[in-house]
């Protein structure tokens, strides 16, 4: 084979090379560091782009130690702290300000676009008009600020787009339809009162039921109830416990009997009281979280819809019932919830029209306009986030990096090591395992 061809397949192997092996170039090891502590400052600089990325000063992390060596600042005293110091340092926190003003920029023009959609079958503008055309403004906004280059805030659209493709067909076809406005947007916005009533309520049976915990506790040390093995002391279980202590000590005589008997009946009416403040605040919690639901179908669908809804509901069981026999065991059972249920229905469509009246009645289409956006907006927040908190995790993850290798000296473990050992010895000692 002539010389330049073997000269040429070398050539191409090494490009071949330079193009597949993506293997990451070795870590360097500082052998001194490793020995004696400190960080290599050429260590540091290779980060430099990291640091930069965001604008952090490298002092805000590491301090002179001695000529080309760094050591990690006196409030960085474990790993954990690397990631804390970084996220509450003010150049990521403007950095981060910074990406979100910028999406909001963006999209006081994007939300624009979106109005056009639904006119699309109607000479507005078509969705893959509109789609270039964020595209190219979103990466105008986000690349001038050298965290997320073009390919990642590329990213960044794409992954927001595939979230609300189907909204915007259904936007396309129907216009601002309320079924893509969740619950959660529709409470903040009209029924926000009523569900801090119900998340206080959610508050006030948890605390409850950790003092029921701590009162079944106090009873069955004051009961010296001992559970079966594996078996969980319930109240139910100690309440059974209590009785048949309170049952053979009603008739014992003597002022012990008497102390023992009242102090086992007042462990039972306090675990009693527990219990019913629970009950009582589940059965309001019931009623409430029916009354917003019902505050919620009522909002989206208004009279007319919910009615006709309700009204469907109340045939069907009608339908139900005319299949029931009252004479048959079997069937009571389902009777009673029925008519029960028709009671409960026809309760609220006697409440429909005050109801709606007292809630501003059924939500407009400038109002679910409004929502739809600011979840569609929330979206994108969501998958800018994403992608700078991935950026904040490799500026982390390279100074954790330095922690791992650099922060404790050979000799500092040295030391450590026969500290140790000079304990254990002493400790064998005492115990008479060594002379």
């Amino acid at each position: 084979m002539p010389k330049s061809e073997i000269v040429d397949i070398h050539d191409y192997n090494l490009n071949i090379r330079r193009y597949v092996d993506n293997t990451p170039d070795p870590e360097p090891e500082d052998v001194q560091a490793h020995l004696i502590g400190g960080i290599p400052e050429v260590e540091i600089a290779a980060r430099a782009d990291d640091f930069a990325k965001f604008g952090v000063d490298t002092a805000t992390l590491f301090k002179p130690e001695r000529p080309a060596y760094l050591a990690f600042r006196e409030p960085i005293d474990a790993k954990s702290a690397i990631k804390s110091t970084l996220e509450a340092d003010s150049a990521v926190l403007g950095t981060l300000a910074r990406h979100h003003d910028a999406l909001e920029s963006w999209w006081t023009v994007a939300r624009d676009d979106f109005a056009k959609l639904q006119h699309a079958s109607n000479g507005g503008k078509k969705m893959p008009e509109v789609r270039y055309e964020l595209l190219t403004t979103l990466k105008a906004k986000l690349v001038p600020l050298d965290v997320l280059d073009e390919f990642k805030s590329a990213g960044v659209f794409v992954n927001w787009w595939q979230q609300i493709r189907f909204d915007l067909k259904t936007i396309v076809s129907t216009g601002w339809h309320h079924s893509l406005i969740p619950d959660d947007y529709v409470i903040a916005e009209f029924f926000q009162a009523e569900a801090d009533a119900i998340e206080a309520l959610e508050a006030t049976i948890a605390e409850a039921q950790g003092e029921l915990a701590e009162a079944v506790e106090t009873a069955q040390e004051v009961s010296g109830y001992e559970p079966d093995e594996d078996q969980k002391v319930s109240a139910a279980v100690i309440k059974k416990a209590l009785k048949a202590l309170i049952d053979d000590l009603k008739d014992s005589a003597g002022d012990s009997a008497r102390k023992e008997l009242k102090n086992l009946t007042d462990q039972d009416k306090a675990i009693k009281a527990i219990e019913k403040r629970i009950r009582n605040a589940r059965a309001t919690l019931k009623e409430k979280a029916a009354e917003l639901e019902f505050k919620l179908e009522l909002k989206r669908l208004g009279s007319g819809e919910f009615k006709a809804g309700t009204q469907a509901l109340i045939a069907q069981a009608n339908d139900r019932l005319a299949g029931l026999d009252p004479k048959k065991k079997a069937d009571k059972k389902t009777i009673t919830a029925l008519h029960k249920d028709k009671e409960s229905l026809n309760v609220r469509l006697a409440r429909t029209d005050a109801v709606l009246k007292a809630i501003g009645g059924r939500i407009s289409e400038a109002h679910a306009r409004r929502l739809i956006l600011e979840k569609i907006y929330d979206i994108a927040l969501a998958e800018l986030d994403r992608y700078l908190n991935a950026e904040k995790r490799v500026l982390v993850r390279a100074a954790e990096n330095l922690w791992e290798k650099y922060a404790t000296a050979a000799n500092e473990l040295e030391e450590q090591r026969a500290t140790t050992l000079t304990t254990m010895g002493d400790l064998l000692k005492g115990l008479r395992y060594l002379a």
